[in-house]
């Protein structure tokens, strides 16, 4: 048993509870290889859970969507139709399994039935333009996508209702439960916090290799008790934090050659079913790794934003914007 070691804290504090710090997310399994085959992928980037725990995977090297179950047994496929393959396909999926794509290249966002029905299409940014256009989906089926340097927000018939946004490179975007939409900052290695509506709320991260920094993030997913899960591009690896932003663990390392359980060759999308179990779409690997839930933090709060507190000071302002 790892020896405790105690602080002396105002008495302010003293009722106040930090987050507890997990250990490493566990390994559970993996599948996936390189090829056109059922099961393989040449660009697997997105991954999204269904309301049923299947897991759906956008393969943009094949022009596809294929759906597993969550222990990675192969269930079916569908064709996209791409006009240029090999960039970027990101996924989301909404509480009625309706399948959102959006296409980097292209600028187009594509929904379909879970089982492939093409509903509507719509260009949500421009072709070849800035951003990865990726997706998140609201409890009232609102499409949340990262486009140019802006989050625009559509009805799911793909009618704009209204964006927000400066200079930046927003990449992965998620919504937590209470509808507040998270976007990663790739460029400024940060995680932004916004209202639904747009009104910053919030950042947190830097640039580096330590616990809490980034080297190029990418995704963003929410767990079912609220942990923020963030694919940090540059460090091979992912970070959890509270719903406050404090750092609760890391995992993985870069692949070598081995593509060891854990281990990644340029990972990039991230998806947390209703169990806590995350799975990480380990591209240049061929593959999805899934990873089981580790314990929750126990409150909010980070030792930086207490303080702040305490002392009475204000809140930083966001950087960049």
């Amino acid at each position: 048993m790892t020896a405790k070691r105690f602080l002396l804290v105002p008495l302010a504090l003293a009722c106040l509870q930090l987050p507890s710090i997990a250990a490493a997310q566990t390994f559970i399994t993996a599948w996936g290889s390189a090829g056109a085959g059922d099961g393989q992928f040449i660009t697997v980037v997105g991954v999204a859970v269904g309301s049923n725990g299947d897991i759906y995977v956008s393969d943009g090297g094949n022009s596809r969507v294929q759906v597993f179950t969550s222990g990675g047994t192969y269930l079916r496929q569908w064709h996209v139709p791409l006009t240029t393959t090999g960039w970027g396909l990101n996924i989301a999926v909404d509480a009625s399994d309706n399948v959102y794509l959006g296409h980097n290249y292209s600028g187009h966002v594509y929904r379909y039935t879970s089982t492939g029905t093409l509903v509507t299409q719509w260009q949500a940014g421009d072709a070849g333009g800035i951003g990865s256009l990726c997706l998140a989906v609201d409890a009232s089926g609102n499409v949340y996508v990262t486009a140019g340097h802006r989050v625009r927000v559509f009805l799911s018939s793909g009618v704009l209702i209204r964006e927000w946004g400066t200079p930046a490179y927003p990449d992965g975007v998620a919504l937590d439960a209470a509808g507040d939409v998270l976007v990663v900052d790739r460029d400024n290695n940060r995680i932004l916090k916004f209202t639904s509506t747009g009104t910053y709320i919030a950042s947190f991260g830097s640039y580096g290799t330590g616990d809490g920094q980034f080297n190029r993030p990418v995704r963003v997913a929410v767990g079912p008790q609220g942990t923020i899960y963030v694919v940090d591009n540059g460090n091979c690896r992912v970070e959890a934090f509270s719903a406050g932003g404090a750092f609760v663990t890391k995992w993985g390392s870069c692949d070598l050659g081995a593509a060891d359980p854990g281990q990644f060759d340029n990972p990039i999308g991230v998806a947390v079913d209703g169990n806590g179990d995350i799975y990480v779409a380990d591209t240049n690997n061929f593959r999805i790794q899934k990873f089981g839930s580790g314990p929750t933090p126990v409150v909010s709060l980070s030792w930086g934003s207490v303080k702040a507190r305490y002392r009475g000071a204000a809140e930083p302002a966001a950087q960049g914007r």
